[in-house]
């Protein structure tokens, strides 16, 4: 099984399925204890040895993500998070030029989406990611951008459907939480955080696949976290301010903004290309429509 069940989607992105052996074991040990640049320099080399795997791109690809994520929300370095966000996307591109079945870089692609606000992108990716392994956690990864989206209908069918093709119990736990939070429903959130700290506690450690400083204890931690999260924060508005907790926006300049743009426009013409040579994949590459996501 690939790893689009890497993730309940987006704020508990926690490995969830059985991924294959990871192909550079001391990079995803740097990686695992938070040694980003140990991570990165082990890997472009093993790129370097290896430049047709696949799977070496996608573990560059989540390092570089990771590094820019860490240098604008940690350092406020925009030069750096778009060089680095620019490294990550090419990875992942690379990765799908490689092999254009692998689900795996779709849904690195929807989870840095979500990070940039665009969550129409990233329901588009996510369901390109099921469409090519339509796992139960696919459906589940689904079901969270509509929690974010406002969509709370569209997330419990989703949810359900996820459901009926095995995701795993915390996944749709942790969906459920998203769920009360959003509609006001502390004691309902509180009793979920609960179930999955102490049988699911790998769900509420990360947030878009970033680990969590401190493993959250309560709820109130957990959602302090989401708030404070760029990546989460700003889908969650209204739930932050019930719990008197403030929203971290992601704030760039008007010139990364653009850059941002010029990254996208060379990422959608690259999988463009690649796609129209294997239209049996059904993998869409422009923007969505209104009606995308339907079932």
């Amino acid at each position: 099984m690939r790893t689009t069940a890497l993730a309940a989607a987006l704020i508990a992105l926690a490995a969830l399925s059985c991924a294959p052996r990871p192909s550079t074991p001391a990079a995803q040990e740097r990686l695992a204890s938070g040694d980003l640049e140990g991570a990165r320099v082990l890997l472009e080399t093993e790129r370097d040895r290896r430049p047709r795997s696949a799977d070496v791109r996608i573990e560059l690809g989540e390092v570089y993500y990771r590094m820019a994520r860490s240098a604008l929300d940690g350092e406020r370095d925009e030069a750096r998070y778009l060089e680095y966000l620019e490294h990550s996307v090419d990875e992942f591109v690379t990765a799908l030029e490689i092999e254009p079945r692998d689900d795996r870089p779709h849904f690195y692609l929807a989870v840095m989406d979500t990070y940039r606000g665009d969550l129409r992108r990233a329901l588009r990716g996510f369901n390109n990611a099921r469409r090519l392994q339509p796992s139960g956690v696919a459906y589940t990864n689904i079901a969270e951008i509509y929690i974010y989206m406002g969509h709370l209908n569209k997330s419990r069918q989703w949810n359900r459907m996820g459901q009926r093709k095995g995701a795993p119990y915390g996944a749709l736990v942790f969906n459920d939480m998203l769920l009360a939070w959003k509609r006001g429903d502390l004691q309902d959130a509180r009793s979920d955080f609960n179930t999955l700290r102490r049988d699911y506690p790998e769900m509420v450690r990360t947030i878009n696949v970033a680990e969590l400083p401190v493993a959250p204890r309560t709820f109130e931690d957990f959602a302090g976290y989401c708030c404070g999260s760029p990546a989460c924060g700003p889908y969650m508005v209204d739930a932050c301010k019930a719990l008197e907790l403030d929203v971290q926006e992601r704030t760039i300049s008007e010139e990364a903004v653009l850059k941002e743009l010029r990254i996208e426009m060379e990422r959608t013409r690259r999988l463009r290309k690649v796609y129209e040579q294997r239209k049996e994949l059904e993998i869409q590459v422009e923007e969505p429509t209104a009606g995308e996501g339907a079932p």
